[in-house]
């Protein structure tokens, strides 16, 4: 047999083999060879002697004890058994060289080396009773029947250098197995050939155990089995390479194993290592090729887990590294590479409970790490994990509690989830990057109903993908998960949340990108039928939302910062009991959309957006379908078409508010119109319970609109509201239009009862739209007589302050406080009449209102009187007089007179000389003290002359010159007192005896006339005397001015 020194063990010896062409003639004849040139022949080495295949060797004497230069003559040559029965231990048995083929099984009883001159094989079954066997580099045992070559039955045996060949193909071989109770073997540098064939073992140990060294087994189906249920001990594979079609190391149910620096290369099926049921193995730096499994524990062992260090296996189609369902298992640093195979698992845990995962490389799997979902043990902790180029996961977690993951890299091929937790609870994961997924981190499964999906923490994770749809973190049927620090560029959402409790996320930052449609963008945050919801400092600069909630109930989000999102800063639907703070909004298609679904899942209420910046966005916020419960309140918004659109809602309030806006054509601030049916009314469209108040407006635009602008419209021919809004406490700026409403703001269709409000001292007819009375917080409406009031476009009343656009369909309440209040004086004596002391003297006094209103009930109109006069009395319709005060009992409608006001006084006395009198009087708005409620809104009402306010007058002002048109004055002349003449001494008569002293005596009236002295001019005359003075009226007309 032509054999080549090199490598017998390896391809180079399997091909020699093979090329052999044996044929037996009969038993006892001669073995015909047929050599084939070997290698080394066309080399132009010297081309070796051909060995002589022997049949029947059992009983040829070719053997002897002591090295191949000591060969004695034929006539003392052994059998090869006899020299191995005379050996003494550590002695030499050496053969001729040739080929042998032992019917019967050589015995080996002590330890000894075979050795041969030159490269010979045994064609035998060796069994090793005593200390061992070694075989020189020139031996080779050829397998001669199904079974094994070497069968060792003593403890402690050493065995070197074995080589085992199959160059015929025996069926079923075995390179060297132990006996059931053979223990502490060891086995150095062994090598075998099985020839490929099927249910072939390189080492078979059963249930003895043994240190396998720089093993090198190729052309089996497994390289070194363990029996299936053996316990043993002491089992060790150090070093060397193994070949197998199924299986290269094979554990069984081994106790504390030892596996170190293997080579393990399969055919594409099968397990490299196949831990079994083994317990606590230990396996160092294996290198693991090309097996469906690379390192495995069956499915089902629960025994304790497999210590794996710095392991490398390449080309598994099916699982890199599997765990079973042992416990306490540990990889550190292993390299798992797969082949892209759909479904393949890089390291599959299974049910394992408690790994450690440190440092592992994981690459070319569907799935990087898998936990079975039935698996509700202690969850893995992994540690700085690189996963890489897997199609449908990187991590899972199967239902397992407690699991942690810190450190990892993971990187998809654009679809499936990074870490996938799934029914995982008490889960950590911490400064995690993953790239290229669908999902980065996620709960994916179907809800079980005992699992116990509690206490996430997530902290540090980045998240790239390009993927649409895409997800950085999506929980389902989470209770109490906190999310912290989270950066996702991707155009998908930050955060989604189905079916959770208390989630807690801080410092979400997305770098948002837009989808396929304007809805399929990235977010921050989505939740689905989720509750406690709190996100604080996130933001998103693109995509389509900044926070959308479905469903959800109880959600806070503080300083986000949304910008450029192609939807809305805020989407809700069927959302209850959302409070957005602290936040910034800038530059979005709009800031907020809230509606219901269906009826069914419940309309959105209790919403609170507060104390947040709004700048630049398309649209405003938008409360349809009913939504209800809504405050707006301590916003500042600048830029939009609108701050808030209601169409239709409820109970909604918006409130100290700074708005700063440009007007547009037909848009306003607040709009309310009927464009959505109420979610909770069918048939209805209309709004109620919406509050405008103590919000401060800058620009030209309208703030406050009720009604559809466009009547073309189907929503024009529905009402707007059921209850008037109310508008109080808001800051207008004069120019520019504080309210407007359209014909269908109280008058159209709707299934809803309208309420009317009563307008006070105003006639109207029908309900009212806006209320905007002063209440016990005015509005300033940028002008001291506040609003500029136009009804059907004609003004009403000019306040000169922001405008009141109303219909008379659709009327406004609002305060109107100014009036222009005159006076006007006329004597009624005539001119040069005389007056002496003790007559009347008397002029009416007569107010006038110009508006822009009537004056209210309470005007007074008082005299100022010069000294030297008592008032008399002071009379007029619809007056009541008290002291110099006469107080008007009726409002003065703008344009109308007053009821004259009728002052008599009487002279009391005159000056020493003539003199000029004066009197002056005023009217006057109604005192404050006495302002009384004069539009029904339940508190007064101040009235004020704004134009020309009064100053009261005194005797000195001139009210043709002074500043105010409430005053005016009349004049008259009184004689001074004059010296009484002496009278000329006449005879007295007998009718005499008393002297006339003033007015006329009738006794002597016939006898003046008789004497030609006119009666009346002696009279005159004699009373001018008497009253020593003479009195001359003269009135001064007062101006009118209206």
């Amino acid at each position: 047999m032509v054999v080549n020194g090199a490598n017998p063990g390896g391809p180079q010896v399997r091909r020699r083999l093979a090329r052999l062409v044996v044929a037996f003639v009969g038993v006892s004849s001669a073995l015909v060879v047929f050599p084939v040139v070997s290698p080394a022949s066309h080399s132009g080495a010297a081309v070796p002697a051909l060995n002589i295949v022997v049949p029947n060797a059992d009983t040829v004497k070719m053997a002897w004890v002591g090295p191949t230069s000591r060969r004695p003559k034929d006539a003392s040559l052994l059998t090869l058994q006899s020299a191995l029965n005379l050996a003494a231990a550590g002695d030499t048995v050496s053969f001729d060289v040739d080929d042998y083929i032992f019917a019967k099984r050589l015995t080996v009883p002590r330890r000894v080396e075979l050795t041969a001159a030159r490269p010979s094989t045994l064609f035998a079954q060796l069994t090793v009773t005593g200390g061992g066997l070694s075989d020189a580099a020139n031996v080779m045992l050829g397998v001669s029947a199904t079974g094994a070559a070497v069968t060792v039955s003593s403890s402690d045996a050493v065995l070197d250098g074995i080589t085992v060949v199959n160059p015929n193909g025996v069926l079923r071989p075995t390179g060297i197995q132990l006996g059931a109770t053979a223990t502490g073997v060891i086995i150095n540098d062994f090598q075998m050939d099985g020839g490929d064939q099927a249910s072939s073992y390189g080492v078979n140990l059963t249930t003895g155990s043994a240190t396998i060294n720089d093993a090198n087994v190729a052309g089996v189906a497994t390289g070194v089995v363990v029996t299936a249920a053996s316990t043993a001990t002491g089992i060790a594979v150090v070093g060397g390479k193994f070949s197998a079609q199924n299986v290269g190391i094979a554990l069984g149910a081994a106790s504390s194993p030892t596996i170190s620096s293997v080579t393990v290369t399969g055919t594409a099926t099968g397990t490299g290592i196949d831990l079994a049921n083994s317990s606590a193995a230990h396996i160092t730096s294996p290198v693991v090729t090309d097996f469906a499994r690379g390192i495995a524990a069956t499915p089902t062992s629960t025994a304790t887990g497999p210590t794996i260090t710095d392991a490398t296996v390449t080309g598994a189609n099916r699982e890199g590294i599997a765990l079973g369902s042992t416990t306490g298992a540990t990889l550190t640093t292993p390299t798992v590479i797969g082949d892209d195979t759909a479904q393949s698992i890089g390291i599959q845990l299974y049910r394992a409970s408690g790994v450690t995962l440190n440092r592992i490389t994981v690459s070319r799997f569907a799935y990087g790490v898998y936990t079975n979902i039935a698996d509700t043990g202690t969850g893995p902790n992994v540690i700085s994990p690189v996963v890489s180029a897997v199609s449908l996961g990187g991590i899972t977690l199967g239902s397992t509690q407690g699991a942690t993951i810190t450190r990892p890299h993971i990187t998809g091929t654009g679809s499936g989830t990074g870490i996938n937790t799934m029914n995982a609870g008490r889960v950590t994961i911490s400064d995690a990057l993953v790239t290229n997924f669908t999902n980065g981190i996620a709960a994916q499964s179907n809800i079980d109903p005992t699992s116990d999906r509690v206490n996430y923490s997530l902290t540090n994770i980045d998240v790239r993908t390009a993927t649409t749809g895409s997800t950085a973190i999506s929980l389902l049927g989470t209770v109490n998960a906190t999310i912290t620090n989270v950066t996702a560029d991707m155009p998908g959402t930050g955060i989604v949340l189905h079916e959770t409790t208390t989630t807690k996320a801080e410092h979400i930052i997305v770098t948002g990108h837009a989808g396929v449609s304007s809805t399929t963008g990235a977010a921050i945050l989505r939740a689905y039928d989720s509750t406690a919801i709190t996100v604080n400092d996130s933001s998103i600069d693109a995509g389509s939302y900044g926070v959308f909630f479905s469903s959800s109930d109880n959600a806070t989000i503080t300083d986000a910062r949304v910008s450029g999102v192609s939807e809305y800063a805020l989407y809700g639907r069927s959302v209850s009991h959302l409070s957005v703070s602290g936040s910034t909004l800038t530059n979005n298609a709009a800031v907020g959309n809230l509606v219901v679904t269906t009826a069914g899942s419940g309309i959105s209420h209790d919403i609170n957006i507060h104390d947040n910046t709004m700048t630049g966005n398309t649209r405003g916020l938008n409360l349809y379908t009913g939504t209800s419960n809504v405050t707006f309140a301590h916003n500042t918004v600048s830029g939009q078409r609108y701050v808030v659109s209601a169409a239709p809602a409820h109970g909604v309030t918006i409130a100290n508010n700074t708005i700063t806006q440009t007007g547009a054509t037909d848009e306003a601030a607040v709009m309310v119109t009927p464009l959505y049916e109420d979610g909770d009314h069918p048939g209805s469209y209309s709004s109620s319970g919406i509050t405008v108040s103590d919000n401060v407006f800058h620009g030209d635009g309208t703030w406050v609109q009720v009604g559809s602008p466009d009547a073309s419209t189907p929503d024009a021919a529905r009402r707007t509201v059921s209850t008037p809004v109310l508008v109080i406490g808001n800051t207008f700026p004069g120019a520019s239009t504080a309210i407007r409403t359209f014909a269908n703001a109280v008058e159209g269709e709707d299934s809803a009862a309208a309420v009317a409000v009563a307008a006070a001292r105003r006639a109207v007819t029908g309900p009212v739209a806006v209320d905007a009375r002063d209440y016990d917080d005015p509005n300033d409406w940028g002008s001291p007589c506040r609003a500029t009031g136009y009804l059907d476009g004609e003004l009403v009343y000019d306040g000169q302050g922001a405008i009141v656009d109303e219909l008379t369909d659709a009327l406004v309440l609002y305060p109107t406080n100014c009036i222009t209040l005159s006076l006007v004086e006329a004597l009624t004596g005539p001119t040069g009449t005389v007056y002496h002391v003790g007559d009347i003297v008397t002029w009416t006094l007569t107010a006038h209102n110009g508006g822009p209103r009537s004056a209210p009930a309470g005007w007074s109109i008082t005299p100022v009187l010069p000294t030297g006069v008592t008032l008399e009395s002071m009379t007029g319709a619809g007056y009541s007089v008290t002291g110099l005060t006469a107080v008007a009992a009726e409002e003065l409608p703008v344009g109308a007179d007053g009821p004259p006001l009728t002052v008599h006084v009487r002279i009391m006395s005159a000056p020493s000389a003539t003199a000029t009198s004066k009197n002056v009087a005023y009217v006057s708005p109604p005192a404050a003290a006495d302002a009384t409620d004069t539009d029904g809104d339940g508190y007064v009402d101040s009235t004020l002359e704004y134009v020309k306010p009064l100053v009261i007058p005194t005797l000195t002002t001139d009210t043709d010159q002074s500043v105010t048109d409430n005053d005016a004055q009349g004049f008259w002349t009184v004689a001074g007192v004059t010296p009484t003449p002496t009278p000329t001494p006449a005879a007295a008569g007998p009718d005499d005896s008393l002297a006339f002293t003033g007015g006329v005596d009738s006794a002597t009236a016939s006898s003046l006339a008789d004497t030609g002295v006119p009666v009346a001019a002696l009279a005159v005359a004699a009373l001018a005397a008497a009253l020593a003075g003479t009195l001359l009226i003269a009135y001064r007309a007062r101006r009118h001015s209206s």
